[in-house]
């Protein structure tokens, strides 16, 4: 099959008009102001846009999940639903078909661009201790995401302190030294707290080695052989060091939270709830590994 490419430029031009700009207004609109309005519709830029939709369409890198008949158009409509996370009826007119097929076409590319987790976010620091000698290799948070309550399973478990509603938790892993997500684990209950997501089986306690420790917030004390946390005894450098990395981190949660199907009430329900909104965290989660390195990288500490 051959692969369908479009340049920075052709889908800067069809993201516009996709947003109802005129051509004419495209056109007579300087490159910045265009490039702002395009990210505020789909959240990453041209570049970003173009690398994906030629990920897509890679057997090696996604097999089943791989786009056999890619529309430039259905991959601007995926970007836009996770960017705005419209209505279903809203969505059909954004994609001039029904609502069905309006979220078929969505959830097809969101679980595609998923798929490219495995490429893109991955615990880099399980390979030889001499290529990553630091001791802090990376900061640790959670992040909470609004749901309905489950009508099949209330509980408190459900129960996010940050919005006093049912919430789901995810544990995100940001590199110290390198511009990179490294660990996206979940979703929880949002009622199980930071440390207790870190000290599961799955958590990344257990990714660690001995002369490893991530840097986290207060939640996470208690393992100070894992998690480095605000300590009295630091110095005035490190005191600093550790704000700056949490300060580094706060922003990939800022722009996961500038994804509005991250930051607004999940309005799937039922049996699909917890898998598709995993499939909207880690396909958020790839776009944003893309921006980092592309044009909008992180900050160095």
């Amino acid at each position: 099959m051959a692969l369908v490419s479009l340049s920075e430029d052709d889908f800067l031009k069809l993201g516009l008009l996709q947003s109802l700009h005129s051509e004419k207004r495209v056109y007579n609109t300087c490159f910045k102001t265009n490039l702002t309005r395009f990210k505020s519709a789909y959240y990453a830029c041209p570049k970003t846009v173009c690398d994906l939709f030629d990920a897509v369409q890679s057997h090696d890198l996604l097999g089943d999940k791989q786009i056999s008949n890619p529309k430039p158009t259905h991959m601007l409509l995926a970007l836009r639903f996770l960017k705005e996370y419209p209505t279903k009826e809203t969505l059909a007119g954004f994609g001039n078909c029904t609502e069905k097929t309006g979220l078929h076409r969505v959830w097809k590319y969101v679980e595609a661009i998923r798929a490219l987790k495995h490429q893109k976010i991955s615990w880099e620091f399980d390979e030889d201790s001499n290529a990553f000698p630091e001791l802090y290799v990376a900061t640790v948070d959670g992040v909470h995401c609004r749901i309905c309550e489950p009508r099949k399973d209330p509980s408190s478990k459900w129960y996010s302190k940050k919005f006093n509603k049912a919430g789901l938790a995810y544990e995100i892993g940001i590199a110290v030294y390198h511009n990179r997500i490294v660990w996206v684990n979940g979703p929880f209950p949002a009622g199980e707290n930071d440390k207790k997501i870190f000290d599961k089986p799955e958590g990344l306690a257990s990714r660690l080695k001995a002369h490893q420790r991530v840097i986290g917030d207060e939640g996470y004390r208690g393992a100070p052989e894992k998690v480095s946390t605000r300590n009295t005894f630091d110095s005035i450098e490190v005191k600093e060091f550790k704000k700056r990395a949490k300060a580094r981190h706060e922003t990939i949660n800022t722009r996961l939270k500038s994804f509005s199907i991250l930051s607004q009430t999940f309005r799937t329900t039922g049996d699909l709830r917890l898998p598709r909104h995993k499939a909207a965290m880690e396909a958020c989660c790839v776009i944003v590994q893309y921006e980092l390195e592309n044009r909008s990288p992180l900050f160095e500490i």
